[in-house]
Parts: structure tokens; C-alpha cells; sequence
């Protein structure tokens, strides 16, 4: 193969050197464009990713001073390209394909590095030729440099090799992630991010001063989104990035916000005053905006084109517009959470025993009353807050104002001072360090001490956890439940029926009392549902374990009476009594405290 170091040897001359071997078909798309443009290095590799012939272009690109490249490592030669972007400090190794992709040739065993376009092709073993399925036996290793004539390449943008590549790169594999989402019906995005002073920088310092921002620009943009994103430079001043698994518009909007504040500090080089660039990201949503890449990488552009500086936009107004409404949302109740007194308050829902037809407890509920929009439906606040990561806030407002509520019944001699009071709260507050650092037994006793004069006597209290919540924290923060039980608090797994049941978790765990929510009740009420059994088999369970059931959600008459016939002993919901705030429940007292419904 001497004589063809000259590095024009094509595919096909390849096949008829190999022996009769097959080429598999050359994906030319990217290469016919920039053949004719820039360097084009091949190489073989066998099947241990060792060099065994480079063609002169390779060897110029990758040893400029002098060098031999036979026998080395395709790993040793090339870097795939978020590794030099400084993807969280990880490495990464390329693997033979047929796609093309993005990789740095690494020049003379130095920092320095060529950004080019790569692909491995590999030739088969004919069929027939061996008992088993054919197997590459050798890679033809294709590498286009994407640096070439750099300077001129940026006084023609639109033509740029680069770009040409890259575009295709990155609509390659929007390809792919939009044949993925569409086989698990999940939603993904697309942003472009362009960065304004890049061709100032250019034509003030230069082409390599403005390529250094870019790529700084670049790492930041790296750090900044999680490992499984793609993100691919198109020019000098655009990058693209292809955000898939569960999509929403809050997650991308969240997501473009953190981007705008990575590249908000100025670049500072070695020699140079800081660069600062005003960065703006044009976004697209699939399938909403396009269900094709070509598509939806349009919008995204036109999307680009609406976004002011130092901001993004949607390519759907309304969306954004949306958007708009949700964010002040979340900063509305984000405020009403900091000053929890002036918006938020509570409200008590009875629960009653069926044997004896009286109110056994109650469940502290909370609620938000916006100053402009009114009562506002706990569904609509609470996961949003949860997300916020500002639950365990609620949650511990909750628990002392439920404290202090009780403690005002008492002083006044009520007999609602007496009487028990469930708290739902989120896995969150379980966990040690939870908001102010308090454990939570801690944070109940010193609120206990305060209100009773040292008495921390707890066990009129109930803490309620959604099941999944509870068996994934309960097990890391066994200690931590076992204290709360040591207090009298008693431990509940909340909507049963909704989540998969871990008996045996629940075994383990000082858990006292389980919750049948209302998705559940309501299922029990469909003739041909087998929840009815299912059900009754869980409550023989509870039983065995000495664990009280409770029905939650009790709507309808036939509700009750199913409830009765799983022999259910405590119920609550709308038919029974409704969540009252204090002053309205302490006047239901007074008339008697009777179900709305007979018994």
C-alpha cells in the first residue's frame, strides 16, 4: 500500500485492495460538500483500533513536525468533542460508527487540537467465507479538517465548511432524537444560542481571540446542561443544542435561564481586556412547534430572531406568552411562601369513626388565598412547590401553626384541644438537614416546649407520607422516624392503592396507619373492578399488622357503603364533613359536631 500514501485513495480503490472484501456504503452526505475544501485524512484500523495505514494527509495534520502514526491508538489520536469542552472533568473514548460525528485530532502529542469531522467505516467479512456472521475486519477512519483557512472560511458564514458539517451533525442527530421520542411519546427541545460580539472580537483582535471566547463559551454551555444533552457548535457565534427525555416548557425555560447566566461573565484572556458577549437563545419544542428536524431547527431560528439580547424566546408566541404567566406565578408563590402568615392558612377536615358514628380526628389541610385570584386549589401550589424545593418551608409552617392552633384550643378549654390531628408532609422534611438544618423530632420538640411549657407530649399527632416517599427516605432515615415514635407521633403511609404496596417495607418501618386515597375508593365503586378484592386482601393485611385504615375521599353513599363492606372503621371526605377553617369548624362543634351524612 505504499504507493498510495498519497491520499487519494477512495472507498472503492480500498474494496478491490482488500481482498475481496465488502464496503459498506460511505455516508458521502458531509464529505462531498468539503472534499474539495479542506484536508481529508484516512486511516485504517483493525479490529483493536490500532493504525495500520495513514495517508499523508493525516500524518501533516496530526504530526506537522514529524511523526509516525502506524500502531497507535484511534484513542490516542482522537478525542470525541465534548471531552475538550470539559464535560465535568470526564473522559471520553470514540468508538467505530458510520455516523459521522465531531472530534478533535490531537496535533504532536500536545494541548492543541483540530476540530474535524469523522467517521469509521467498516469492510465485512464475506458470508460465505466463514461459518459465523460476518465481522469487520478493518475500519476506514475518515477525518475532514473543520479549521481550515479559517479566516477566509469566516468572511463567507454562509458558506462555511464548518457549518455545513456541523448543521448536519446536529440535524443528524435531531433525526435520530426525534425517532426515539417519537417511539416513547416524549417531548424534546431545541435551542439555538448565539453569541452577540463574536465577529466584534474578530475585527478587534482577530479570528483566533474571537474562536477562544467562543469555545470558553462553549465549556460553559457544557457545565452548564446535564450529560446526556447534545450540544454542538455550528459557527463561531451559534451553538445548538437538542435537550430530549420528558420535556415541558418550564423545564426549557429553566434551562435557557441558567445558560443566559453562564455566559453572562465577561471572558477573560491572557493579554487582553475582558470580553464581554450578550448571548440570546431562540427555542423550539417538539412535536408542538415541528415534526421533522428540518422543521423544528426553522422555528428555532425564527425563534432566535425574535429573542432579545441576554434573553430567549419561543418560537410559539403563545407559548411564551404562557410562560410569562407561569413564571409569575411561581415568583408569586415563592412570595407567598417566604411570608407564609399572609396568604396561607388552614383548614380541618373530621374524620369519624363508623362504630361509634362520632368524630374521631381531624386532618389539617392548607390552603392558599391569593390577593387578586382568590382561593386557590391545593393541587395548583403544592407540586409546583415541591419543585421550587420549597415544600419543606410549607411544611414546617404547617406543623407549627397546627401546634399553635391547638394550643389556643386547650387554653380556651375546647374539646377540640383533645382531640387528634393528621399532617400530611412531603418525603423532604424527612430527611436530616431539611431547612434550617433541624432535625425534624428537634424542630417538633422545641415547638412542643414552646407552646406547652416544656411538655412534649406528641401523641395526638399523626405524620402522613405518600408511600413511595416514605419507603424510599424511611430506610436512609430510620433513626429519625424511630425518635418521632419515641415522641407518641404516629406514622402513616398516604395513598394507598396509588403507589405499589412494600408490605414488608411497611413491616420494618414504625408505621401505624394507612390511607386509602380517593382514585382508590372511586374504583372500588366500578362493578367488574378487581380493586374490591385487591383492597379487601390489603386491609387483612393491615390487620395482621396491627395498622389502622382509614378511607379518604368519601364522596357518594354507595362510597360509604363499600368502605363498610371492606370493613373499614374510619372514613373522611365531602359526604361526611368538609375542611372547615377554625372559627367555622368550632361552630360545627357547638351544634354537635354530626356528619353531614347519617351513619
Amino acid at each position: 500500500m505504499a504507493k498510495d500514501r498519497r491520499g487519494d485513495m477512495g472507498p472503492r480503490s480500498l474494496s478491490q485492495a482488500g481482498g475481496g472484501g465488502t464496503v459498506t456504503r460511505h455516508p458521502s452526505v458531509v464529505a462531498g460538500l468539503v472534499l474539495d475544501r479542506a484536508p481529508v485524512g484516512m486511516a485504517l484500523i483493525d479490529a483493536n483500533d490500532r493504525l495500520v495505514w495513514v495517508n499523508t494527509a493525516l500524518t501533516v495534520l496530526a504530526c506537522p513536525t514529524g511523526g509516525e502514526l502506524i500502531g497507535r491508538n484511534l484513542n490516542e489520536l482522537f478525542r470525541p468533542f465534548v471531552n475538550l469542552l470539559g464535560e465535568r472533568g470526564s473522559y471520553h473514548t470514540l468508538s467505530p460508527g458510520e455516523e459521522w460525528q465531531q472530534a478533535w485530532l490531537l496535533v504532536d502529542d500536545s494541548a492543541n487540537a483540530r476540530l474535524g469531522l469523522m467517521s469509521c467505516v467498516s469492510f465485512d467479512r464475506d458470508a460465505d467465507e466463514a461459518d459465523s456472521p460476518a465481522e469487520p475486519l478493518m475500519w476506514l477512519v475518515t477525518f475532514i479538517d473543520l479549521n481550515a483557512d479559517a479566516e477566509s472560511v469566516l468572511e463567507r458564514r454562509h458558506a462555511d465548511i464548518g457549518s455545513v458539517a456541523s448543521a448536519w451533525i446536529f440535524e443528524d442527530r435531531l433525526s435520530h432524537a426525534f425517532e426515539r421520542a417519537d417511539r416513547l411519546g416524549q417531548r424534546l427541545g431545541v435551542m439555538l444560542v448565539e453569541l452577540h460580539g463574536i465577529s466584534r472580537l474578530m475585527v478587534e483582535h482577530g479570528a483566533e481571540v474571537a474562536s477562544r471566547v467562543s469555545r470558553r463559551a462553549g465549556r460553559r454551555l457544557v457545565n452548564t446542561l446535564r450529560r446526556e444533552d447534545s450540544v454542538v457548535q455550528l459557527d463561531r457565534e451559534r451553538w445548538g443544542i437538542l435537550l430530549e427525555h420528558p420535556m415541558s416548557p418550564e423545564t426549557l425555560q429553566v434551562i435557557a435561564d441558567r445558560c443566559l447566566e453562564a455566559l453572562e461573565p465577561p471572558f477573560t484572556l491572557s493579554g487582553y481586556s475582558p470580553a464581554l458577549i450578550e448571548p440570546r437563545i431562540g427555542i423550539a419544542l417538539c412535536p408542538e412547534d415541528g415534526e421533522e428536524a428540518g422543521e423544528l431547527l426553522a422555528h428555532a431560528e425564527k425563534a432566535l430572531e425574535e429573542a432579545p439580547l441576554g434573553s430567549f424566546a419561543f418560537y410559539d408566541g403563545s407559548l411564551q406568552q404562557l410562560m410569562e404567566i407561569q413564571q409569575c406565578f411561581r415568583q408569586e408563590l415563592q412570595e407567598a411562601l417566604m411570608f407564609p402568615d399572609q396568604q396561607l392558612y388552614l383548614v380541618f377536615q373530621p374524620q369519624f369513626d363508623l362504630s361509634s358514628r362520632h368524630c374521631c380526628g381531624l386532618e389539617a389541610l392548607v390552603r392558599w388565598r391569593h390577593p387578586r385570584r382568590g382561593d386557590i386549589a391545593p393541587e395548583e401550589f403544592l407540586g409546583l412547590a415541591a419543585e421550587m424545593q420549597l415544600i419543606d418551608r410549607l411544611d414546617r409552617w404547617v406543623l407549627k401553626e397546627v401546634m399553635a392552633q391547638r394550643r389556643r384550643w386547650r387554653e380556651a378549654g375546647l374539646v377540640l384541644g383533645d382531640w387528634d390531628v393528621a399532617v400530611n408532609i412531603h418525603p423532604c422534611l424527612l430527611d436530616q438537614v431539611s431547612f434550617d438544618g433541624r432535625a425534624l423530632d428537634l424542630y417538633l420538640r422545641q415547638l412542643c416546649s414552646a407552646d406547652s411549657g416544656g411538655d412534649e407530649r406528641l401523641d395526638w399527632l399523626s405524620l402522613e407520607v405518600d408511600g413511595t416517599g416514605l419507603f424510599e427516605v424511611g430506610y436512609r432515615q430510620s433513626h429519625l422516624l424511630r425518635r418521632l415514635v419515641a415522641l407518641g407521633i404516629r406514622l402513616g403511609v398516604d395513598r394507598l392503592g396509588q403507589s405499589p404496596v412494600d408490605l414488608f417495607g411497611m413491616a420494618s418501618l414504625p408505621v401505624s396507619l394507612g390511607k386509602l386515597g380517593p382514585d382508590t375508593l372511586r374504583a372500588l365503586a366500578e362493578p367488574s373492578s378487581s380493586a374490591r378484592q385487591s383492597v379487601a386482601a390489603l386491609i387483612r393485611c393491615f390487620e395482621t399488622l396491627e395498622f389502622t385504615a382509614v378511607a379518604v375521599g368519601v364522596e357518594t353513599a354507595s362510597q360509604l357503603e363499600t368502605v363498610r363492606a371492606l370493613g373499614l372503621m374510619r372514613a373522611q371526605g365531602h359526604l361526611l364533613g368538609a375542611p372547615l377553617e377554625a372559627h367555622a369548624l368550632l361552630a360545627w362543634v357547638a351544634a354537635g359536631a354530626r356528619p353531614a351524612a347519617p351513619l
